[in-house]
């Protein structure tokens, strides 16, 4: 008796493990399909967005006035671009992202320092001032560790799914004194961040390693399978609703086998070639080259129909195809 209840938790234990790794697998392919994928950059901008609104509700508790925060573009950087930062007034915040590849920067120019400090210290109509090529005050550079430190608990919070402490604030330096030369990084992720009262606006630019891109993606992906109780529902909801807008193209085909590149070379038109008496159980969906579904062919009236059988798995796939040929 014991025996059969031991093998009757091991079966059920496997088969949640079976269910998570496909819920893994087809989560992967609907953010492929949904453009969230590193050579969209346009596509994480929802998820950025949330980050802002996460910062300026953190940057309300230190003014008076309301402050809002938003995306206003997300790019990659070259290292000229890279390079023209550092000749600006600004201050520098190193944050260590051990995660995402290294270390994330935030270039907090003049006029966004100018307009927190006027906001923290209670100006009901902040705005940039000019400097004159006046040094940062030691107030102003608290105001911007304040900002850096708010900035990384957004993060934390959008980001850091499966680790609490993702980002760390590890310095912050005027740009006179950063080391741009120690910063090895050929190409970056840049995210432009406007931060602004009423129609006053100034920016904050965050600079991470092409890396990231990845730990992004499986936070999504995290954000995706959890339950909606252990994560900021909000949040869940509204990612899940731009998925779920998302058109893409699905295609329907036939898994015919493999063949020499000679052979391939010798058809002719007209050629029939035949299939395998399985063939109808080999149809597979898939969308932008990626396989999403196995599927069996058949008919609903006069017309040809697919059913949905399993999700693909392409480890598996691979593996088996490595096996049997």
């Amino acid at each position: 008796m014991q025996q059969k209840r031991h093998k009757i938790m091991s079966d059920q234990k496997l088969n949640s493990q079976t269910t998570n790794k496909k819920q893994d697998v087809l989560a992967a392919h609907i953010l492929h399909d949904a453009g969230l994928s590193s050579d969209d950059l346009m596509a994480f901008q929802p998820i950025f967005r949330d980050a802002a609104v996460n910062l300026s509700s953190r940057l309300k508790l230190y003014s008076s006035e309301s402050l809002w925060s938003d995306v206003r573009a997300l790019e990659t950087l070259q290292p000229f671009d890279i390079a023209t930062l550092f000749n600006t007034d600004s201050l520098i915040v190193v944050l260590k992202a051990k995660s995402w590849g290294g270390e994330v920067l935030l270039v907090l120019d003049s006029n966004l320092i100018s307009f927190l400090t006027e906001a923290f210290f209670g100006n009901a109509t902040p705005k940039p001032t000019n400097r004159n090529g006046r040094p940062f005050s030691p107030v102003e550079i608290k105001v911007g560790e304040k900002l850096a430190i708010c900035l990384v608990g957004a993060m934390n919070d959008i980001f850091g799914i499966t680790q609490t402490n993702l980002f760390e604030l590890k310095n912050i330096t005027l740009v006179q004194q950063f080391d741009a030369d120690d910063f090895a990084h050929s190409q970056m992720f840049s995210c432009m961040l406007k931060i602004g009262h009423n129609k006053t606006e100034t920016d904050l630019r965050i600079l991470m390693p092409r890396s990231c891109h990845r730990p992004i993606q499986e936070a999504i992906t995290h954000m995706l399978r959890a339950p909606s109780n252990s994560t900021d529902p909000l949040w869940a909801r509204r990612l899940r609703q731009e998925i779920s807008r998302t058109n893409v193209n699905i295609e329907a085909y036939i898994v015919q086998g493999t063949m020499t590149l000679q052979e391939l070379s010798h058809f002719t038109i007209g050629q029939i070639l035949p299939l395998s008496t399985n063939a109808p159980n080999q149809v597979k969906l898939r969308s932008r080259q990626k396989p999403l579904y196995k599927c069996s062919l058949g008919k609903t009236g006069s017309n040809f129909s697919v059913r949905v059988s399993d999700v693909v798995d392409e480890e598996k796939e691979m593996i088996d195809g490595l096996v049997y040929n």
